[in-house]
């Protein structure tokens, strides 16, 4: 579902630009493998994780694992 998508972004951007992909940190390693292909291996900028939630832990209510972590794919059309 995401390839034909980032396959049809990578095709708008000038030769000069760059994509900030966010995701979860479950899936980063699934969307680092269709970006390498579609954008290349040697155009990833960088990797940057962002701490989203507190501690960790449980929801009191939910009982589910609290989101604490988030990444960000840097991805340049065409390699510095």
């Amino acid at each position: 579902m995401m390839y034909p998508r980032l396959k049809l972004a990578r095709n708008l951007l000038t030769d000069d630009g760059v994509i900030f992909i966010s995701i979860d940190d479950n899936e980063v390693s699934n969307l680092r493998k269709i970006c390498d292909e579609i954008f290349g291996e040697v155009n990833l900028i960088t990797i940057l994780s962002i701490k989203t939630g507190g501690p960790g832990g449980f929801k009191s209510k939910a009982n589910k694992p609290v989101k604490v972590k988030e990444s960000i794919l840097i991805y340049a059309i065409s390699p510095a």
